[in-house]
């Protein structure tokens, strides 16, 4: 059915387009065109497909944030799991463990490279 309908709609702008009948019977089909998407028949279905799409995007956009939302939480879980077991272990020279028992930098650690002449 959408098949149809889009080659419909495709055949009639393609002989729109390249019809040599001139300005007159362009503007009897555009008015007719007109009529045509103004009809009550025509503007329901167009609202019922606005809200069958409305819905379907709002549906998507839950599912997506829940399925970031859980990206998260594992990845957020993921890190605590490292922090909590790097601090398990000695501390390296460039880090420090605070009292919350996470990692702290000591402070800018920028290597500054020597000329060699």
């Amino acid at each position: 059915m959408k098949g149809k309908a889009l080659f419909l709609v495709a055949g009639a702008t393609g002989y729109v387009l390249g019809a040599r009948a001139g300005r007159e019977r362009y503007e009897q089909i555009s008015r007719a065109a007109g009529r045509l998407w103004g009809s009550p028949a025509v503007q329901t279905r167009v609202v019922d497909l606005e809200d069958k799409a409305t819905g379907a995007a709002k549906q998507a956009g839950s599912k997506l944030q829940e399925q970031v939302s859980s990206t998260a939480s594992s990845v957020v879980g993921g890190v605590k799991a490292k922090v909590s077991s790097s601090s398990d272990s000695p501390s390296s020279s460039s880090s420090s463990t605070s009292s919350s028992g996470v990692s702290e930098p000591l402070g800018d650690q920028h290597t500054t490279r020597l000329p060699t002449d």
